[in-house]
């Protein structure tokens, strides 16, 4: 009965993994012969300055990210879990980043973002707040600002949707004692909200961790990894390895790499989770 669901199981996911693992045991590329080489690759990529720099630049990046992303996430469910004018409307409208396509909300930032004729030159130029037209994405830390903004901009409606199902499911009981005690509103948020909406804040965490690790969308319909290597991260590494210069070999080593980091990161922040922080300890 399950053997159709194993069998697609294994087309889409593990043929996939294992030609990875196998293509980066090997030279790949249209240039020259296949041959097996084991673990060159490995020690090429690793070694090599260019993966270096995109590993801190890519550990960077999810440590401002995540941390931006969860608190974000937090304030705007507690926002729409309040009752006013048009909250559902704002509901429904607030999934349209995430809904766009990464490469589509790339595009249509960098429309904004562009040194010369960018929205956002215009409108801070017309509004008198610059003299002249800021480099946006041709500076390198503002260039690394503008990807944060833009995988911010598309992550954190599911995000804060996600704990807003988290705040719904808290019994509306436990805040009518607790302001009967009287307990402020950050009391109560500490003491009440917090608690609630833990185990989702863990998968929150986690899902923008791998979001983080994995993010290549943006960055190559954004900025293309430049100025330089300023937003060059490990995925967009991979694809420049891959089809610019045509090392699949190279490639795969170091999708594998990105792969079994982002398991070493989730092994250690489940294993950092307090105890019975996913799943609530029964008596």
């Amino acid at each position: 009965m399950a053997a159709p669901a194993l069998l697609l199981v294994a087309l889409f996911t593990l043929y996939p993994v294992g030609r990875a693992l196998y293509q980066s045991t090997r030279i790949e590329s249209p240039i020259f012969p296949s041959r097996f080489v084991g673990l060159q690759n490995y020690r090429d990529v690793l070694g090599g300055i260019y993966f270096q720099g995109a590993a801190g630049t890519t550990l960077w990046f999810a440590a401002v990210t995540v941390p931006l992303l969860v608190i974000l996430g937090v304030l705007v469910a507690l926002l729409l879990n309040e009752s006013f004018v048009g909250n559902a409307i704002l509901r429904v409208g607030m999934l349209l980043p995430w809904a766009l396509p990464a490469t589509v909300a790339g595009l249509v930032w960098k429309w904004i973002f562009l040194d010369s004729w960018g929205a956002l030159n215009a409108g801070l130029y017309t509004a008198g707040l610059i003299d002249n037209y800021i480099a946006w994405l041709t500076t390198p830390d503002l260039a690394r600002t503008a990807v944060i903004v833009v995988f911010i901009w598309t992550q954190l409606p599911l995000t804060a949707i996600f704990l807003l199902a988290a705040l719904q499911a808290i019994p509306g009981e436990l805040y009518d004692a607790a302001a009967v005690d009287g307990a402020g509103v950050f009391r109560r948020f500490w003491n009440i909200t917090l608690p609630g909406i833990r185990p989702m804040l863990v998968i929150v965490t986690l899902y923008a961790v791998l979001m983080a690790f994995t993010n290549f969308d943006i960055v190559y319909s954004l900025t293309q990894g430049g100025p330089g290597t300023a937003t060059t991260m490990l995925t967009y590494f991979t694809w420049v390895e891959s089809f610019k210069k045509l090392d699949f070999g190279a490639g795969s080593a170091l999708a594998v790499v990105i792969a079994l980091a982002s398991l070493a990161v989730i092994l250690v922040l489940v294993r950092v989770i307090p105890k019975g922080a996913l799943v609530e300890e029964r008596a």
